[in-house]
């Protein structure tokens, strides 16, 4: 492949208030990224403390492999939405490395409406599966979910994409023999019941984790029985009575080093389905591409500026180069 030439003055101008405007863009991008991952009311906070449950970002720490990326998706899903009460749709998702594999991972955010299921959620949740189908990931499922939001739920599970497209893709990855691992970390209620019972490795938290499809309250107004929520689907119910769950922990730290080990007990090789070379770095500075975009949208701009500024080698072999000449197609390497 060959390297593409920049014709762009760095030193011009428009490029460095291009620069500075996108930067301020960038600036604000960030802070909203900040506020959805770590900006929660104290009651919520507080509620999970009286709960001896971590925050979901805490318990993700735990579960990594220390040092390594995390790469995340959807972060700002839903945050206009709800009211604005419903940051990242209260649940994280994305990719990280596990015992030195990359695996999938889906986990409920509980200090967002106890991880209820809005129907931003279930889009969410659904997309991370069909990319772990289609690159065969491991997945491990963080589970804390006070099932779908009841107000919501006609926009929750009745659609091909919707809920039951979650279960649908645990049933899919069961059939081409992709493993699930799943640590129960708090209420599992209704359809979040599914999530953990469907996978192949199920951990649940004593005192803290329970599975039902309804929780005592339900039951109270059902039948009129009193019974707590760990008489009815706790750690000690699934783990000896049940058979639901395999492996009872202590608490959260302890069930993610029990996830931890259930990856590296796999036992198979992560598939190789992509032609590596030697990574490389572009032979312009990525921050330039700050300068490329026009701050006004509404001005063009070559887009092979920032190709160049974005693969490894700046080389680009552009397909179809002379023809609809408004879209610009072809093959490069990114790290590697």
């Amino acid at each position: 492949m060959r390297r593409i030439e920049s014709q762009i003055d760095t030193n011009a101008p428009d490029f460095k208030a291009n620069h500075a405007a996108m930067s301020a863009r960038l600036k604000e991008f960030h802070a909203r990224q900040h506020a959805t991952r770590f900006e929660r009311p104290q009651r919520d906070i507080d509620r999970l403390a009286r709960q001896n449950k971590l925050g979901v970002r805490e318990r993700l720490k735990l579960l990594l492999d220390p040092g390594t990326p995390f790469l995340e998706f959807s972060t700002l899903a839903a945050c206009r939405e709800y009211d604005g009460a419903v940051p990242g749709a209260a649940v994280v998702t994305g990719i990280g490395i596990v015992q030195g594999r990359e695996v999938a991972i889906h986990a409920n955010d509980a200090s967002v409406k106890g991880g209820a299921w809005y129907p931003h959620t279930v889009k969410k949740i659904v997309r991370l599966l069909d990319v772990a189908l289609e690159n065969r990931l491991p997945v491990i499922h963080i589970c804390d979910s006070a099932g779908g939001f009841l107000p919501l739920q006609h926009g929750v599970f009745p659609d091909r994409y919707l809920g039951g497209r979650v279960f649908r893709n645990q049933v899919k990855l069961s059939q081409a023999n992709i493993p699930q691992i799943a640590v129960v970390g708090g209420h599992c209620t209704a359809g979040g019941a599914y999530v953990p019972t469907l996978s192949d490795y199920n951990i649940i938290i004593e005192g803290t984790g329970a599975i039902f499809l309804g929780g005592p309250p339900l039951v109270k107004a059902a039948t009129g029985e009193v019974v707590s929520a760990e008489d009815l689907g706790g750690g000690d119910v699934h783990t000896r009575l049940s058979g639901v769950a395999d492996y009872l922990a202590e608490d959260d730290a302890h069930a993610l080093a029990l996830a931890r080990r259930a990856v590296a007990g796999l036992n198979r090789a992560a598939p190789m389905n992509v032609q590596w070379q030697p990574a490389e770095d572009p032979a312009y500075d990525p921050a330039e591409m700050l300068g490329v975009v026009p701050a006004d949208l509404r001005t063009p701009y070559d887009i092979r500026e920032v190709i160049m500024r974005l693969v490894d080698g700046s080389r680009f072999d552009e397909f179809k180069a002379r023809f609809g000449e408004t879209l610009v197609c072809g093959f490069a390497h990114v790290k590697g």
